[in-house]
């Protein structure tokens, strides 16, 4: 327990870093630790699915680690080359990969390369996306209203599945999903659904009293988007619980002690935030923005 709270208090604090940097503002300062979390991901899923390849792993964590900056830095306007058509290439490079060394690979290898180096550093580029908002429609969004939806994505993600463990242990008795994650039960489900909406409701009304401008966004949102991301955050962990029972292993990694791998950290995170990307190009479409 005492190794858990130290690596969460570290990880904790690198986190209020990188929102600090989003709240001044700096753009590319994020994109290097981004690449850097989606590289180590990518190693970690070829790593639980026990590959042997090691090319497939190497060029799977490299487009990991090039996919946030190309979002960050929007690459594709320098890139006479289509994104699709980019993909497509990609895609027959690793079937090219999978046929050279066939005999310690198998299709599900290069499906989870692809998965790990494309769906995950997309996932956490919708960060920059959410980010640039007050840049995008700065009659709307301030850079603040931008920081408290990354905290919001990253409260439903993390803060959901403290409180599912503390009110899980006191009052769990019906379980969640018995045959993916024992440990958890419905009573801590709800809680955890409680308590962080209640963190982002709370956080709103502090940023609404002293930083918020204008009334882009309201209780209600913000209510009903914490309940929303909270269930969807559980969804995320869930499934990368069932990736790592198909093969057979209890966490992706070691790199956090007490915690697992990278993966086991943003596994709900790589749900929550495209999930806020998405509520949020809805609701400016809704509004005929």
């Amino acid at each position: 327990m005492k190794v858990r709270i130290i690596t969460g208090v570290i990880s904790a604090l690198i986190v209020i870093m990188l929102l600090v940097f989003t709240g001044l503002g700096y753009q590319g300062v994020m994109s290097i630790p981004m690449g850097a979390i989606a590289a180590i991901a990518a190693y970690e899923m070829m790593r639980v699915s026990k590959c042997k390849n090691k090319v497939l792993t190497v060029v799977s964590m490299i487009v990991a680690a090039i996919g946030p900056a190309y979002v960050d830095f929007g690459l594709q306007k320098y890139i006479p080359i289509p994104l699709s058509t980019l993909l497509i290439i990609y895609v027959v490079l690793l079937l090219i990969i999978m046929l050279k060394f066939y005999e310690k690979t198998k299709f599900e290898h290069v499906a989870l390369a692809l998965f790990g180096s494309v769906a995950i550093p997309g996932a956490l580029g919708t960060f920059f996306k959410v980010r640039d908002l007050c840049v995008v429609y700065p009659e709307l969004f301030q850079r603040s209203h931008c920081v408290f939806l990354i905290l919001s994505a990253m409260y439903c993600a993390w803060m959901s599945d403290t409180w599912a463990y503390f009110v899980g242990s006191k009052l769990g008795k019906h379980k969640l999903a018995p045959k993916i994650s024992p440990k958890k039960s419905v009573e801590g489900a709800i809680g955890g659904v409680f308590g962080t909406t209640l963190f982002c409701v709370v956080t709103y009304f502090i940023c609404d009293y002293t930083c918020f401008r204008n009334d882009t966004l309201n209780v209600w949102m913000v209510l009903l988007g914490a309940i929303i991301l909270a269930i969807l955050g559980m969804c995320g962990d869930l499934s990368a619980s069932v990736i790592k029972r198909n093969f057979g292993e209890k966490d992706f990694g070691n790199l956090f002690p007490g915690h697992g791998g990278v993966l086991d950290r943003i596994d709900s995170f790589l749900v929550t935030m495209p999930a806020m990307y998405v509520m949020l190009e809805i609701g400016l479409a809704i509004a005929g923005k």
